[in-house]
């Protein structure tokens, strides 16, 4: 059987507007999910998007609602999200904010695209995200078009309403959804797609923000924008799969393998096809995050418990193996 490590990845801050809507209206909270509190605590945290599709069944399952992303939708909003350094809709119009959500998403979800298509006079936003199946796609694409949805209304007020609705998926609250787009949807569509007259890109909303003509982002937060792992680049990818393994503890052999529903022997054949041993890359890549943690100025005992180290002796002795100094020694050299 061939072994699939070709995976998707969202970061926290796009996804946790979902969580935060189905606690405020169904009381399902994140431990309830199984969601470690420190992943969302990092709003850049890389998250494998079949580990969202779980959740995002679990959520069906513990709410009895097959329709909650409708129910929630006040909450899919790009203004909501917690993005360091973007505001998405903070454009002067709409065609401009388009443009920014299509190409700067890149950044906060690999796998997925989000483009323009032209047909006559009709402009359809798309959204294609290969990595969900079955009533996952039903739920990631519910998702998406509501997104997309409120950040039309933004621009051009909220009695607007699209032409048409493509979703992803099996039908869930037929009514509700009618209700809430108050146009034709197709279901089990291709892919995610909201349509809508072109003459909507020349109009302004009554509101908006200026522009601002600044963008100012720190130097380690541009690279993070840069570094998103894309599914095929299977180094990245096993790096990533490591360093998110982390928030349920000590990554080991075992556990990685498990989140890509392979073997443990299946992920060390891959490891030595691209000259790595788990024992290695893991510490490499556990030092290499203590690191960034060190110069946010956490303490050697917090980094410690953020990486999943019974205690700090065992980090220490860890961070030596793969730098040759101790975690406090590391910490002098770089605090100024």
């Amino acid at each position: 059987m061939p072994m699939n490590i070709d995976t998707s990845f969202i970061r926290a801050c796009y996804i946790s507007t979902v969580f935060t809507g189905v606690e405020q209206i169904y009381g399902i909270n994140s431990q309830d999910l199984n969601i470690p509190r420190a992943l969302l605590a990092e709003p850049m945290a890389l998250i494998p998007f079949g580990q969202v599709c779980i959740w995002l069944e679990r959520i069906e399952r513990l709410s009895e609602d097959p329709a909650y992303m409708i129910k929630i939708a006040q909450h899919l909003d790009f203004s909501r999200l917690d993005v360091p350094g973007i505001r998405f809709l903070a454009t002067t119009d709409l065609a401009m904010s388009v443009r920014r959500i299509n190409y700067g998403i890149a950044s906060f979800h690999s796998g997925a695209s989000y483009y323009i298509t032209l047909s006559g006079n009709i402009i359809k936003w798309c959204y294609r995200n290969p990595y969900a199946f079955n009533q996952q796609k039903t739920h990631d694409s519910l998702r998406v078009a509501i997104m997309l949805f409120n950040a039309l209304k933004h621009f051009l007020g909220d009695d607007f309403r699209p032409l048409q609705l493509h979703i992803s998926g099996p039908t869930v609250g037929k009514q509700a959804a009618e209700s809430l787009f108050d146009c034709p949807i197709i279901w089990n569509a291709p892919q995610t797609e909201i349509w809508l007259s072109s003459d909507a890109l020349v109009q302004q909303a009554s509101s908006l923000l200026a522009e601002n003509s600044t963008v100012s982002l720190p130097r380690s937060l541009f690279e993070q924008y840069l570094d998103m792992p894309q599914p095929h680049d299977t180094p990245k990818v096993l790096f990533e799969m490591v360093n998110y393994a982390r928030f349920y503890g000590l990554p080991t052999v075992d556990s990685v393998a498990g989140l890509f529903n392979i073997s443990r022997q299946q992920l060390q054949r891959k490891l030595q096809n691209h000259g790595f041993n788990f024992t290695s890359i893991c510490g490499y890549i556990l030092s290499h995050q203590a690191i960034k943690y060190m110069l946010v100025n956490k303490s050697i005992v917090e980094i410690a418990q953020l990486l999943g180290y019974a205690n700090t002796h065992s980090f220490s002795r860890a961070f030596k193996r793969s730098r040759n100094c101790t975690p406090q020694q590391y910490l002098e050299r770089i605090t100024p």
